[in-house]
């Protein structure tokens, strides 16, 4: 995801510590070395903690592995922080990153046109950490928006984020911390910043589910691609002005390993327009139901990513 597991810096000595170990280290049952037609090289593919990256990663170990790479997984490897230790310490050759986390990284706020922020980060990465971003997914958009439940939408008649700015001073917002400079953004279409709602609760993602819930708090802050949302009883409204910044998923890969292995391109970027935000949810909630099944969330995310190719005509 995104804008997902931001400002972990404090764990700089210990995500070395941890990188030096997975120098060593095989991928605990991980790795598949099948591949097909001739032998192109062996590349090591990670993914964050969440499942919307492990099914990334998992279509670009499928596709390449279908090419003639030798695949070296390492799935759900760790937050955002840990990932981007390990690609810049080369323990890892490519995973699956997002502009607003790029945009992050680099200090630059974002200009809201999502080809501007890809542009930006593709060019401030290669220079600055000799990192290649290839083709982004500009269908699926994982950033902030607000969330409600069907009940509390259907009441008050929200269906986008324009419905909320005739009431937004009777509603309570929950939201994480690092989201609030987003929400206080929207003033730049919306005319409303976090002083506009009733209160503000600075809670734990999760948490904010639960205060809506449980009626302490009509709107909380959520990711546009939590497949939780739909299977929780609530629903996005739509960001109709573009007010929070897009985030677009991309493979990211050293561009040394780029240089070397110049068909990861071709082989890669045929699945950008493929996936959508709408594919995204789905897709995360099939693996939920095979999880549910009794599947490993490994086997879970390896059938639904291999059945998603399958239909797209890509494997």
């Amino acid at each position: 995801m995104s804008l997902r597991s931001l400002n972990f810096r404090l764990v700089g000595a210990l995500a070395l510590v941890f990188l030096l170990l997975l120098s060593a280290c095989g991928t605990s049952g991980n790795s598949d070395s099948s591949y097909s037609g001739s032998f192109k090289g062996q590349l090591t593919v990670a993914s964050k903690l969440d499942i919307e990256s492990q099914l990334l990663a998992k279509m670009y170990t499928l596709l390449l592995r279908k090419e003639g790479f030798q695949i070296n997984e390492k799935p759900a490897l760790g937050n955002s922080t840990i990932i981007f230790q390990a690609i810049t310490y080369d323990s890892i050759d490519l995973y699956p990153e997002f502009t607003g986390t790029g945009l992050n990284r680099l200090h630059i706020p974002s200009t809201y046109n999502p080809l501007k922020d890809y542009q930006m980060v593709k060019d401030d990465f290669k220079k600055k950490y000799k990192l290649t971003w290839l083709d982004p997914t500009l269908l699926l958009n994982d950033g902030y928006t607000f969330c409600t439940m069907k009940e509390n939408a259907q009441m008050l008649g929200l269906v986008s984020i324009s419905d909320i700015v005739p009431k937004v001073s009777q509603l309570t917002l929950t939201t994480p911390s690092d989201a609030t400079p987003f929400v206080d953004g929207l003033k730049r279409v919306y005319k409303i910043t976090t002083r506009s709602f009733k209160s503000v609760k600075t809670i734990d993602y999760a948490l904010g589910f639960e205060a809506v819930k449980n009626g302490k708090a009509q709107i909380t802050v959520c990711y546009s691609t939590d497949a939780n949302v739909p299977q929780s009883g609530f629903i996005f409204l739509k960001d109709d002005k573009n007010g929070f910044p897009p985030s677009h998923p991309a493979p990211l890969v050293r561009s040394n390993i780029l240089q070397r292995y110049p068909d990861i391109s071709r082989i890669l970027n045929p699945l950008a327009p493929r996936l959508t935000t709408d594919v995204s949810i789905q897709l995360q909630i099939q693996v939920t139901q095979k999880k549910n099944e009794g599947a490993s969330v490994f086997r879970a995310v390896t059938l639904v990513a291999t059945d998603f190719l399958k239909r797209e005509g890509l494997l």
